[in-house]
């Protein structure tokens, strides 16, 4: 049965050029949304058609794997493609023989012991310990038989992934393509203006634009004590905001209350000893307030106080709501959240500082990123920081919908 694919009916223009690319091995940067999982399923299929042999498609995790490749290949290969499909194994066989594979880069123990036709590997930026990976466990399989590898993924920072995309421009054998979202054309040009308003200038850039952003400098880089300055007071009636991050001896603490869509950081706490020390201290100034606590995981089952009483029913003990996360988000995740909530990509702010809060003032100025671009924990400023911003990313684009809330009144 000889299968032809008319590839200009079948891919977008970008696509096309990253198909027909001849690269042994092509590293192609593309913002969210561009069709990779498309362009992937189409590329694998195709060169499983024609050579047979054994295929690999490897995200970040065997379940992500599942849900970004899995329907999509069964769909393609149901009309006769397919010799045979195993749920199980997430593995289709084609009718020449050819065997296609999805895997998770969480489990580099079954990426060995088989000689592989080509690989490709799903969003390489977010794969664990993707150099040993690629290195010492794909680019071996691939040498019996000359196979293929394509890494297709939005950048992440600076890392592993960025440094082959650019070694690649000069390599024998590889080669480099980077598309925004937009050249994929799957989304609108009104969907990447509304994406600016939810998003702080450097995500977007990175997850629209495919720009490999370095997490390096200041945490808060458009953070100014003018444009972000709030002359708001707290009211009697006013519900009062707080993020809050457990630590013993610090607990720092940061107290919102909001104005229509904005957020006002009025006051902070910093140097209770546990989360009950806290609470009194919270109560003693402002015993009349309504209150609702931001909180990250860690909450419903760390105790920072004696007693074997969670953080959360501590809070709760109190009469007070908690909103926390099921599971906490990466921390680039939080930072991206806060960032677009201090001034977004299209120049919108919606979160305000009182300038006479100085130890929120210099946090913001001075928290920076270590060497490994994460914020650095040793400056003492990402107490206060994560309170902020535990805070602020339930009310970002980002963490609207996946929060608990725990009962209070």
């Amino acid at each position: 049965m000889e299968v032809v694919f008319e590839i200009d009916k079948s891919l977008k223009k970008t696509q096309a050029s990253i198909f027909r690319d001849e690269a042994r091995f092509r590293v192609v940067a593309a913002g969210r949304r561009y069709g990779k999982s498309y362009l992937a399923t189409f590329i694998l299929l195709t060169e499983a058609l024609k050579k047979k042999g054994n295929y690999y498609f490897i995200a970040n995790t065997y379940s992500q794997a599942r849900s970004i490749l899995w329907e999509i290949l069964k769909d393609k290969t149901r009309g006769g493609l397919a010799s045979k499909i195993n749920e199980q194994r997430l593995e289709v066989e084609l009718i020449n023989g050819s065997r296609i594979s999805l895997k998770g880069g969480d489990r580099p123990e079954t990426l060995r012991g088989i000689s592989l036709s080509g690989v490709v590997f799903d969003e390489f930026a977010s794969v664990r310990n993707p150099e040993d990976i690629w290195q010492q466990v794909v680019r071996p399989a691939l040498s019996d038989q000359k196979g293929f590898a394509l890494f297709i993924s939005s950048p992440a920072g600076r890392n592993y992934f960025y440094t082959l995309y650019n070694e690649a421009k000069t390599r024998e054998g590889w080669s480099s393509h980077q598309y925004t979202t937009i050249d994929g054309g799957y989304v609108d040009e009104d969907e990447i203006e509304s994406a600016k308003h939810d998003l702080d200038t450097r995500s977007f850039k990175q997850e629209y634009l495919a720009s490999f952003e370095s997490f390096t400098g200041l945490v808060c880089p458009d953070y100014d004590r003018q444009l972000n300055d709030s002359d708001e007071v707290i009211e009697d009636d006013d519900t009062l905001i707080l993020g809050v991050d457990y630590n013993i001896n610090v607990m720092g603490t940061v107290v919102f209350v909001k104005r229509g869509m904005n957020l006002h950081a009025l006051d902070v706490f910093f140097g209770s000893f546990d989360t009950v020390a806290l609470m009194e201290a919270i109560e003693a100034k402002y015993p009349n307030h309504k209150k609702i606590f931001h909180t990250d995981a860690t909450g419903a089952s760390r105790k920072t106080s004696a007693g074997g009483s969670t953080d959360v029913k501590i809070i709760e003990g109190y009469g007070y709501r908690v909103i926390n996360l099921r599971k906490n988000p990466s921390i680039i995740d939080r930072v991206n959240a806060t960032n677009s909530m201090i001034c977004s990509a299209d120049g919108v702010r919606r979160v305000f500082i009182d300038v006479k809060i100085k130890r929120m003032v210099e946090t913001l100025e001075r928290h920076t990123f270590d060497d490994n671009g994460m914020p650095d924990k040793k400056s003492g400023y990402d107490h206060l920081y994560d309170g902020f911003s535990y805070a602020l990313w339930h009310y970002s684009k980002l963490g609207m919908t996946k929060t608990i809330i725990h009962k209070g009144t």
